[in-house]
């Protein structure tokens, strides 16, 4: 509110519009600009009424026509408002300036000798700001923007702020503002800017008529709110704010909850003290004057109320529609009710009909499906026979195809071996025959020139005869004819020694003569033996595409019966019950015996001593052929003593030791498993330190072949029940169970194979002899592990081998905790009762009987 003489500034101080210079704008246009910017225009309202107090008569200033609004003040609050005013929305600066242009140019003014444009009115400002708040809102809004609610910052060159007539006090109870919860808060604030005219005296400013009327007015106003000021600042319990409209509308601002800033205006002229005094006095007493600021809030009842009749609206059409559909729901489904009732009936009747037939029809069913099960089941009887019986003859074809295989294999090598010894003694033979015809050449040219000496010899004669006859007939002296005689006989001599010599070449010749067709004779043996075992190949070739054919494809678990010939044919003809069997095992074994037969016929030429002095050849591939004729002759029990006892075993364990050709190593460890199939060899081998070499080999090495050979000699150690201890602590068991580690389908075989035998010694040992007693020498390796966990394996030998294994090692009583421990009871029990051969169930079942632990675990567990 800005309060002083006529033409000291008022109007300029709060309303000047500044359009050329922004820093020139009045305090209207300052304030506006504060709350603009420091409120949401989004979520906020800003409503402005701009209306005077012209000779008591409020008058609207953006609209002429309303003349004479009326003051309403609520008698709760005390709130002072102008119904009738022109309400418009801000929505920026520059709409608040339109209205504030429009407004000055509806304000009444005049000139006076005081001042040219003196305002004959007091000018209002009426700002009302209103913010939404919800419970979330309120207390962001208590915190941050509660500073500048309804605040205005005057910029302007007193440097000081100034608020006008804010009726919206900083400070409220935080109850009050969370008071309702759920229900919209309005916080209200209202900014009255004051613009009172100025106060004048008659004789100064020479007012008449008109002007004097306005004069009188102006006065009479202000002198109302000098006394409202004067009795607020001296606590009168009465303020007279009815004697003008003025002080009406200005009683919420002053003396209440409101913040007030007064402006106090003053000429420079000396001859206005009186007036200058007067305004300084009603300022000194408006600054008595205490305001207490309180935050108007209210709850937004009429929102919240229409908000809830809307959804009380909307829930009634609900309920209505969903009673409607449950309605139509209701008839739906009385009407489907009685439909399946009457279905039910009827189906009902119909069921007890088909009942009455249904028991005809049952009974002739059973009947009917008695003999079709005892039919159906015969036949399966005889389908699981014939596939049992297909199952084995697939076995057998197996064991004949993986033994042809090996045949064929071991036949390329030999005839290879052979094709190689025959190209040596083709070369031999050329290089002999080339050496003879050399010596023929030069005999028989020694033989020509003799021949040519012979006949100048015979022509010397001849002349010699015809000199004697002449020199008889001249008859020369004796002496002459004793030189000729004696020239005679040397002569003679001479020719007997020709001749002689002519018959030794002529029967050197001859002996070269048969030695060449000799040797030719043997050229054309080794050619015609190599073209037969070619046939055999050939042969056995076709018998293996035979057995490809009679193979079903998806078996391909082959079971590997030994690694070697001789236990191979022997398997064939004992487990052959057929005559193709029996007739393909023959001719394997002729064929077999054949190349053995050869072989031994070459060892008797040669001679054993040479083959074994070959081994240590510094060829390799020498070394190679000889001892694959030392393993092929390993193979027949007839020459095993001999190799011994010249010395091969002694030169393969050497071998074993220094080689490191796998060919060779896998070719030693072959021989020397042939050799371990007799028990006299394997105690030999076992004090030559030879199960050491082969594990030695095993762990070295990891071709295949050749760890199935390491495997079938200690396999084959393992049978021998007096050289148990030993075969373990020169570390053969662990050995075996490394050899795992190739995954081999004939490795594990043989790994299998050698448990077996182990286990199978130990328990004879034990129940026959008594040798030893106490927890097998197999549980510390662990192989009972190894051998529970294959227990199911694919491969039928391989099977076989592990489950004799176990029920061996079960007969040993103080084996029984590892079994436990193990879950060896329950795979034990699976063979007794899955097993395909009868021999193994009995021995099971007979291992489970004679051991009481193993018979306690089995009923504690079933």
């Amino acid at each position: 509110m800005a309060y002083g003489q006529t033409g000291t500034g008022k109007t300029y101080t709060l309303g000047k519009l500044g359009k050329d210079d922004a820093a020139g704008r009045g305090i209207m246009l300052r304030a506006l600009e504060d709350i603009i910017g420091n409120i949401s225009t989004s979520s906020d309202t800003i409503e402005v009424s701009y209306f005077q107090l012209y000779k008591e008569s409020i008058q609207d200033l953006l609209a002429t026509e309303k003349t004479n609004i009326h003051i309403n003040e609520d008698p709760k609050t005390g709130e002072v408002s102008l119904p009738g005013a022109t309400v418009v929305k801000i929505q920026d600066l520059d709409n608040f300036l339109q209205l504030l242009q429009v407004g000055e140019g509806n304000r009444h003014a005049a000139n006076t000798k005081m001042n040219t444009e003196s305002s004959r009115s007091h000018a209002i400002l009426m700002v009302r700001i209103f913010q939404d708040f919800g419970p979330s809102q309120l207390l962001l809004y208590n915190e941050h923007l509660k500073p500048f609610f309804l605040k205005v910052h005057i910029r302007r060159a007193v440097n000081e702020k100034v608020n006008f007539g804010i009726n919206s006090p900083e400070k409220g109870s935080r109850s009050d503002l969370f008071d309702g919860k759920d229900i919209p808060i309005v916080r209200k604030g209202k900014l009255l800017i004051v613009d009172l005219a100025g106060s004048e005296r008659i004789d100064k400013s020479g007012s008449e008529g008109l002007l004097l009327e306005e004069a009188k007015f102006i006065n009479l106003s202000l002198s109302s709110l000098g006394k409202c000021i004067n009795a607020l600042a001296e606590n009168s319990p009465h303020i007279p704010t009815r004697d003008s409209k003025l002080t009406r509308l200005l009683c919420d601002s002053f003396g209440g909850t409101a913040r007030t800033s007064l402006i106090i205006t003053i000429g420079p002229s000396a001859r206005h003290h009186a007036e200058t005094a007067s305004t300084i006095m009603f300022g000194q007493r408006a600054m008595r004057i205490v305001n207490t600021v309180k935050v108007k809030e209210e709850f937004d009842y009429e929102s919240l109320c229409r908000k809830l009749e809307n959804q009380v609206d909307n829930l009634t059409a609900d309920i209505e529609r969903q009673q409607k559909l449950r309605d139509d729901d209701k008839y739906e489904l009385e009407k489907q009710l009685r439909e399946c009732q009457e279905n039910f009936a009827e189906a009902n009747k119909i069921l007890v009909t088909r009942s009455e037939q249904h028991q005809l029809e049952k009974a002739t069913y059973q009947k009917v499906l008695a003999d079709t099960t005892q039919m159906y089941e015969k036949k399966i009887a005889e389908l699981i026979k014939q596939i049992e019986d297909e199952h084995a003859r697939s076995e057998s074809v197996e064991e004949q195809l993986d033994l042809m295989k090996k045949l064929l294999s071991e036949n390329q090598k030999s005839i290879q071996n052979h094709q190689m010894e025959s190209s040596r003694h083709q070369n031999a033979l050329v290089d002999t025959t080339q050496i003879y015809e050399k010596k023929i050449a030069e005999l028989v040219k020694q033989l020509q020139d003799e021949h040519a000496r012979f006949e100048v010899a015979e022509e010397q004669l001849d002349l010699a005869k015809r000199l004697l006859t002449d020199h008889q007939k001249t008859m020369q002296g004796q002496k002459e004819i004793d030189e000729l005689e004696l020239k005679f006989q040397e002569m003679y001599q001479l020719q007997e020694n020709t001749l002689h010599k002519l018959q030794l070449l002529k029967s050197e010749n001859k002996d070269l003569l048969e030695e060449k067709a000799t040797l030719n004779e043997k050229l054309d043996s080794v050619s015609q033996r190599l073209s037969e075992e070619e046939k055999q190949r050939k042969a056995i070739e076709n018998e293996l595409v035979k057995l490809k054919r009679a193979v079903p494809e998806n078996d391909n678990d082959f079971e590997d019966k030994t690694s070697y010939a001789k236990e191979d044919i022997n398997k064939q003809s004992s487990e052959f019950g057929n005559r193709t069997g029996s007739y393909r095992s023959n001719q394997l074994r002729g064929t077999l015996s054949g190349q053995r037969a050869t072989i031994a016929k070459i060892c008797e030429e040669v001679g054993l001593q040479k083959i074994l002095q070959l081994l240590a050849s510094e060829d390799s591939d020498i070394q190679i052929h000889a001892v694959k004729v030392v393993a092929n002759l390993a193979a027949e029990d007839i020459n095993q003593k001999r190799i011994v006892d010249e010395g091969g075993l002694d030169a393969l364990l050497m071998l074993l030791h220094s080689s490191e050709n796998t060919t060779i190593l896998r070719v030693v460890s072959g021989a020397i498993a042939n050799l371990a199939m007799n028990e006299q060899n394997q105690g030999l081998i076992i004090d030559k330190r030879g199960a050491q070499l082969l594990a030695k080999t095993a762990s070295k090495t990891d071709d295949p072949q050749t760890l199935r050979m390491v495997a079938g000699a200690l396999a084959n150690l393992c049978g021998n029940e007096k050289l148990l201890l030993l075969l373990k602590e020169d570390g053969g068991v662990k050995a075996l169970l490394g050899m795992v580690r190739s995954g081999s389908s004939d490795v594990i075989a043989q790994v299998a194979r050698g448990l077996a035998n182990f286990a199978k010694c130990e328990s004879r040992g034990i129940i026959q002899a008594g040798h030893r007693t106490g927890r097998s020498l197999l549980m510390d390796d662990g192989s009972l592990a190894w051998l529970i966990a294959n227990s199911n394996t694919a491969s039928a030998s391989t099977r076989r081998h592990i489950e004799l294994a176990l029920c061996h090692l079960a007969q040993n009583e103080d084996n029984a905790n590892d079994f436990i421990s193990g879950g060896g009871v329950k795979v034990l029990f699976g063979i007794s009762e899955e097993s395909s051969r009868e021999d193994i169930r009995n021995l099971a079942k007979k291992s489970l009987r004679l051991n009481s632990s193993l018979q306690a675990e089995m009923h504690m567990q079933w």
